[in-house]
């Protein structure tokens, strides 16, 4: 006598579909924040950029403070960069009790031949991120500031 075993099959219907449930959110997550990561990083580079800019306008002879907020406003006009909300600060290093220091100053037009100049741009995060939802709590850029700065010796004759 023969004794045939049968298996039963087994029905994997819904497995897919419970897997795409699980694993799509995650992967939109990540999508997200690869994007909006790139975003930032872009706009950081631009916002050097126009610290660089700046700080090459700032350092020479007959410049004055218009000059660098003017050449920074043609950077980040809506045409190119699209950034908005920023202040620009202008810093001579000095000598203080013995220690080399950054002193925020108002006109960068009488400094001196070599005196070394330090242009910082600052913009809020909120002003240029392409995503404006809460993804998670307490990592949020909204908070942040994005900036950069140059600092180069003033030029003269």
């Amino acid at each position: 006598m023969v004794i045939v075993r049968t298996r039963k099959k087994i029905r994997y219907r819904g497995l897919a579909t419970v897997e795409v449930a699980l694993v799509l959110p995650m992967l939109f997550l990540i999508t997200m924040g690869a994007i909006r990561y790139g975003w930032l990083f872009l706009k950081t580079q631009q916002i050097t950029n126009a610290a660089r800019i700046g700080a090459r306008i700032a350092i020479r002879p007959d410049a004055i403070n218009d000059d660098v907020y003017d050449a920074i406003d043609n950077l980040f006009a809506p045409e190119r960069a699209q950034i908005s909300g920023y202040t620009v600060t202008f810093f001579e290093t000095r000598e203080v009790d013995g220690v080399l220091d950054l002193v925020e100053i108002d006109d960068i037009s009488g400094l001196e031949m070599g005196v070394p100049i330090t242009v910082k741009v600052t913009v809020p995060c909120s002003n240029v991120d392409i995503m404006h939802i809460k993804m998670f709590t307490g990592l949020e850029p909204d908070d942040w500031d994005l900036g950069a700065s140059t600092t180069m010796a003033k030029e003269g004759f």
